[in-house]
């Protein structure tokens, strides 16, 4: 008779969380950078049972992680873990930083299909060194994992850095050259409450994401918003362009745009662009609207 998996409870979560922590830091010469911001995903059937408590679960961890951090930065932190061992073995370790604006913390149903009863997926990120203190181009490191039975699979990709998701830091950083100069912002409300994202590169994708899919703007939506759903463009000239690549289409200011060739399998092609208005109402198949606004050339 097969065991029944067990489905992740809120300790399963905080270990997952903690660890995605631990293995993801990023030493400077006086301080430590760690992941700000997790996404954290199971079976869609477990997560009907702690829905209830997702957001109280969420406090918690982020409190954990604060503790944790301060433990660890006093040399308190017991040493028993594995990943904690590793870890506390670097002895030119700065201090870990705490964000000034707390641990984003995101409990979602995993709508993609991607992960098995037991499973914990989780996305973490980290904003790597601007270029305005340290050389070379300003990136994220997203790291994406799948925790289960005590192992773990992870995947790692830097991208450069092109906005911030949420409402407290949109405005790009001073000192940067023209090439980080704000493109636009798109602003929006998902599952997860109102974001703005600051465009700061020619080029992005928005949807929901997922491992086969990387993704600009992460937006927590039903799935009739696909994991890739739209590309943004900017040409040299300042004019904009927007692409449909979902099953389910887009629209501008209500108007649908060209869609995407699509198969039994999926998405085969993406749709022929389009200019898009310097201001315009982009729709999400019929799922979340996105109010877009290119910024004033200087």
């Amino acid at each position: 008779m097969a065991t029944a998996t067990r489905a992740p409870s809120g300790r399963h979560i905080w270990k997952g969380v903690r660890d995605e922590l631990l293995l993801n830091l990023y030493p400077l010469p006086f301080s430590t950078l760690a992941p700000t911001v997790y996404h954290v995903y199971i079976h869609p059937e477990e997560f009907e049972t702690i829905e209830p408590i997702a957001s109280r679960i969420v406090d918690e961890v982020q409190r954990a992680l604060t503790g944790e951090v301060e433990r660890i930065n006093q040399g308190r932190a017991r040493s028993g873990r594995r990943v904690l061992t590793r870890l506390l073995q670097r002895d030119d370790l700065p201090p870990i930083e705490v964000p000034a604006g707390g641990w984003e913390i995101h409990i979602q149903a995993d709508r993609n299909g991607e992960l098995e009863h037991g499973q914990l997926g989780i996305v973490s990120t980290l904003a790597m060194p601007a270029p305005t203190e340290y050389a070379g181009t300003p990136t994220t490191r997203i790291v994406k994992s799948v925790v289960a039975g005590g192992r773990r699979t992870a995947t790692t990709k830097d991208v450069p850095q092109s906005g911030e998701a949420e409402p407290r830091s949109t405005a790009p950083l001073a000192g940067r050259n023209n090439d980080a100069a704000e493109r636009a912002r798109l602003t929006y409300e998902d599952d997860q409450g109102p974001h703005v994202f600051v465009m700061l590169k020619d080029t992005i994708s928005v949807g929901r994401g997922g491992s086969s899919a990387w993704v600009d703007v992460q937006v927590v939506a039903s799935s009739k918003v696909s994991r890739e759903h739209f590309r943004l463009r900017r040409d040299a000239g300042g004019t904009f362009f927007i692409q449909d690549v979902s099953l389910w289409g887009t629209t501008v200011n209500g108007e649908p745009i060209p869609a995407a060739v699509k198969t039994p399998e999926g998405v085969s092609q993406p749709g022929i662009e389009q200019v898009l208005p310097r201001r315009a109402r982009i729709g999400l198949a019929d799922a979340i609207v996105i109010t877009f606004e290119a910024t004033p050339a200087e």
